[in-house]
């Protein structure tokens, strides 16, 4: 609910802090992203490690489950979170400074 009373007690929020905290939440988010991707990338790798060495009968080599899964899909994934974020981002901050 917005009043007068409300508006005089909120603080307007400044160009600095909105363009500061917009930076920060896209580099946490495009962080969070590759995170994720990383995580589900290694745990495929080494689904289809252990599948692998089921069927053929081998040791388990657990680098081809980083070097082929897990760092590929964390960098599409770091890639294509700050896409998105970004975008997601910059239109709340500029929905923001209209409004000041």
């Amino acid at each position: 609910m917005t009043t007068a009373v409300t508006n005089a007690i909120m603080p307007r929020r400044s160009r600095t802090s909105i363009l500061f905290a917009t930076g920060v939440r896209i580099a946490l988010f495009t962080i969070v992203g590759a995170g994720v991707g990383m995580g589900l990338g290694l745990f495929t790798g080494i689904v289809v490690q252990v599948i692998r060495s089921l069927i053929h009968r081998g040791a388990i080599d657990m680098s081809v489950a980083y070097r082929l899964f897990a760092f590929p899909l964390a960098a599409a994934c770091g890639a294509g979170a700050i896409v998105v974020f970004s975008v997601i981002e910059t239109r709340t901050a500029r929905r923001l400074l209209a409004q000041r």
